[in-house]
């Protein structure tokens, strides 16, 4: 099972700002897109465990996940 929290603009459009998932052994963040109904372009920022982590990550049984959309602004 993994933590996932939502930050920013996709708390909003996903209607909450965590979720659990049960996800077996591991998981790519395509994987997990595919399954929270994301795409590449919704995932800006990986956080996996407090820490940074590339978008090419694999996501492990007892991750904590912290997703932030990419931002816009000047």
């Amino acid at each position: 099972m993994i933590e996932i929290e939502f930050n920013l603009g996709l708390a909003h459009r996903m209607g909450r700002k965590r979720q659990t998932l049960e996800i077996g052994e591991s998981l790519s963040l395509s994987q997990l897109e595919a399954k929270l109904g994301l795409t590449a372009d919704d995932v800006g920022i990986l956080l996996i465990n407090e820490a940074w982590a590339p978008l090419d990550s694999i996501i492990k049984d007892g991750d904590s996940v912290k997703i932030y959309p990419f931002m816009e602004g000047g």
